[in-house]
């Protein structure tokens, strides 16, 4: 036998040596963590769980929420809108229909650029 065949030859003896002969055992189910009930209310579904939006006017402010809109569900068509204050704050108050047509009411806390409208140049 030459070189190259012995070679080959343990090769295939150390390949098939490393194979398993068991397949894996698999994974216990795994729990889910409770959430506290504190937490179940999403993100902008409630005026006390208002998106806080970072603009300086309205222009601006009303691009973000629909750029935060877009970037948590995807293709939306504003249905409806409105302000509420509460405690001194303004909020946009936004039904949207989402792609699977359900409507979904979203809570935006404008208070720092209410009014404010961008400067002309």
């Amino acid at each position: 036998m030459t070189i190259e065949r012995w070679t080959c030859c343990a090769v295939l003896v150390v390949v098939a040596g490393c194979r398993s002969s068991s397949p894996a055992a698999p994974s216990p189910p795994r729990t889910p963590t409770p959430v506290p009930s504190a937490l179940l209310t999403a993100e902008a579904e409630s005026l006390e769980a208002a998106v806080l939006v970072p603009a300086d006017n309205e222009e601006d402010g009303i691009a973000y929420e629909n750029d935060w809109i877009w970037g948590h569900y995807g293709r939306f068509r504003r249905r409806s809108g409105g302000l509420a204050s509460q405690a001194g704050r303004r909020y946009d108050v936004i039904t949207v229909e989402l792609s699977d047509h359900t409507l979904k009411t979203l809570y935006f806390d404008i208070t720092d650029f209410f009014g404010r409208e961008k400067p002309k140049k």
